[in-house]
């Protein structure tokens, strides 16, 4: 007979609840873990409020996402997105005059410098993808955070053809910090570092945002502006391709039902992959594991 508690909750499942909302804290350790190790490389200060920051709002996330009712469960992602915004659009840029736009990269590679948005893309946008895959647009990306929570309800998948665009921007994103440097001598170290890094950021965020947001309402769909106009994406892609964490099957059988498709925000066929009894190594998968909470036997 199985033991059941007073809350008539199987004993088991209470005891696997509270495995799984016990692990939903990994993410605190590691980023701790992460930045003091920066902290002590490095030296700078910062460190130990961003990461922490970061590991607190992901983990928040997590235990909200599951513990809120099953129509709930995505508010955990969307408040944990929100909570990160401010660390990259303010924190950041206003404490160390960093601008974390592709071209602000392009700019200090240029002129060797390996400072704190060389740091942020090495470890969120190359190394990160290998373990966590496309993990970061999911769940800390400051644009994608005001996009995940606009009254905008998709109702058809955007076709693939238009997910090319996005070489545009990147190709855009690169080209301008080096015909600046190259065609018209921009001096990086007079004129950039510490001085206009903060403007950078800001204007090229607003130039996100004024792209993103109609883009959702056009294409009504609030990752539009991640499958058809953000150079970023292209570039995480390629490390997220053999990532170590992703979405896989359990031993239930996948019965088809197609819910898991249809709650993504990223269009994945999560249900080919998993009906195949296959990891879903779609590059476009940003974790967000809705198809997980909504699957009705737990095939995910």
């Amino acid at each position: 007979m199985q033991n059941v508690t007073l809350s008539g909750i199987p004993a088991k499942n209470r005891r696997e609840r509270g495995d799984d909302n016990l692990s939903a804290f990994i993410p605190l350790f590691i980023a701790i873990l992460v930045g003091t190790i920066l902290y002590i490389t490095i030296g700078w200060w910062g460190f130990l409020v961003i990461f922490p920051w970061i590991g607190t709002s992901i983990s928040l996330g997590m235990y909200l996402q599951r513990n809120l009712r099953t129509e709930r469960k995505n508010v955990g992602r969307r408040v944990s997105i929100l909570l990160i915004l401010p660390v990259f659009l303010f924190f950041l840029p206003i404490t160390d005059k960093q601008n974390l736009q592709l071209e602000g990269i392009v700019f200090l590679l240029l002129v060797g410098s390996y400072s704190g948005g060389v740091i942020h893309y090495i470890i969120a946008k190359v190394i990160g993808p290998l373990i966590w895959g496309r993990g970061f647009c999911g769940w800390a990306c400051w644009t994608a955070a005001i996009l995940d929570w606009l009254p905008v309800y998709k109702t058809d998948k955007i076709p693939d053809a238009m997910r090319k665009f996005r070489f545009i921007p990147l190709v855009i994103s690169i080209m301008v910090p080096l015909i600046m440097v190259f065609l018209f001598s921009y001096d990086v170290n007079r004129d950039y570092l510490d001085k206009r890094e903060i403007i950078w950021m800001m204007v090229g965020n607003i130039v996100y945002y004024l792209i993103g947001i109609p883009l959702a309402f056009l294409l009504k769909d609030r990752r539009a502006f991640c499958k058809v106009a953000c150079p970023v994406s292209i570039i995480m892609k390629v490390p997220s391709s053999v990532s170590l964490v992703c979405i896989k099957p359990t031993n239930n059988k996948c019965i088809r039902c197609g819910r898991c498709n249809k709650s993504c925000p990223m269009d994945v066929d999560v249900m080919g992959y998993i009906s195949q009894g296959k990891k879903v190594r779609d590059t476009e998968c940003i974790l967000c594991f809705e198809c997980t909470q909504v699957c009705p036997i737990k095939a995910i």
